[in-house]
């Protein structure tokens, strides 16, 4: 592990379980890792910022994020922002831990933590996504999941009203039942270096890094952060038991076998257009609003990752 290393902490992941967490782990990383610092988040966007003051001043430094797959989400945006070079490692203290899952990486956190100070770095894939806000100015974000629109937008929002019921895979499934019943028809546009790959109606689109979201609920089963794709996954609309036929199959990843599914690796950019003046999409847990088109595309070994 490079030195010196600074640990961001989201003390109220997974309803204050990541907190509790750290105050068990927190003695022992601090004897194994003389030379840690550590910030607490506060509020949203703190994760970002933390990171990219840590990489500005230490860019060849350790970065560590203790919590979910939000606080990872805006820890390796803010690192990616400052341009630094060194290692990035997680402790997955969260309800969903996507990222760790799909990295092959520990999800218990204590046995994550035990393994940060001799861990090997790794290469993982990022993906990158450019884009304009409701304001028109324009954007660019990494992501280490995946990116979505439509259905699973609105479950994301709906599961975190489930804040206390189960695991997050179960709160995410349950968001995913609602949002299936108020399902709006979204046209999209969808176009690669060799033309049109998708022009029609969809349920949802999802841009993958990694195989699973929501909690471990397998997107798209045969990605991974380490092949230098990206895949893109079409679901065509669908109604009333057809629709639950493919939530249930989602929950084993076999939703993919579908008539109305379609999964295309990505080995170039991604343009989408959608058929509204402004837009919202979820990308790694997180909430993103933007207008005109989207551009996807895969940064392979984006990401020195502690593995």
């Amino acid at each position: 592990m490079a030195f010196p290393a600074l640990v961001v902490v989201n003390p109220v992941a997974a309803g204050g379980r990541a907190g509790r967490v750290w105050n068990r782990l927190e003695p022992g990383l601090r004897a194994a890792i003389p030379d840690l610092s550590v910030r607490r988040t506060a509020a949203p966007g703190d994760a970002e910022q933390f990171a990219l003051q840590w990489g500005r001043q230490c860019p060849g430094g350790t970065l560590l994020a203790a919590g979910g797959d939000g606080t990872v989400h805006e820890a390796v945006n803010g690192w990616w922002q400052s341009g630094a070079t060194g290692s990035f490692g997680v402790i997955p203290a969260g309800s969903g831990n996507d990222f760790a899952r799909n990295a092959g990486l520990p999800l218990d956190p204590e046995a994550a933590a035990r393994r940060l100070p001799s861990a090997t770095l790794r290469p993982s894939d990022l993906g990158r996504l450019t884009y304009q806000d409701r304001s028109g100015s324009p954007r660019r974000r990494v992501f280490l999941n995946s990116v979505s629109l439509g259905v699973s937008v609105r479950a994301n929002r709906l599961a975190r009203h489930f804040p206390a019921i189960g695991p997050g895979r179960l709160r995410y499934a349950l968001g995913a039942l609602g949002a299936l019943l108020s399902a709006e028809r979204t046209r999209y546009l969808l176009r690669d270096e060799t033309g049109v790959l998708f022009e029609g109606a969809a349920l949802n689109l999802t841009v993958a890094n990694g195989a699973s979201f929501g909690g471990g609920m397998p997107i798209s089963p045969g990605s991974s952060p380490r092949d230098g794709i990206l895949d893109l996954v079409v679901l065509r609309p669908m109604r009333g038991l057809r629709a639950l036929l493919a939530l249930s199959r989602l929950q084993r990843g076999t939703h993919v076998t579908l008539p109305e599914a379609r999964v295309t690796p990505l080995r170039g950019p991604l343009r989408i257009q959608v058929d509204r003046a402004s837009w919202r999409a979820e990308s790694d847990g997180q909430e993103l609003e933007g207008s005109g088109d989207l551009t996807l595309e895969v940064l392979p070994g984006g990401l020195a990752l502690l593995g």
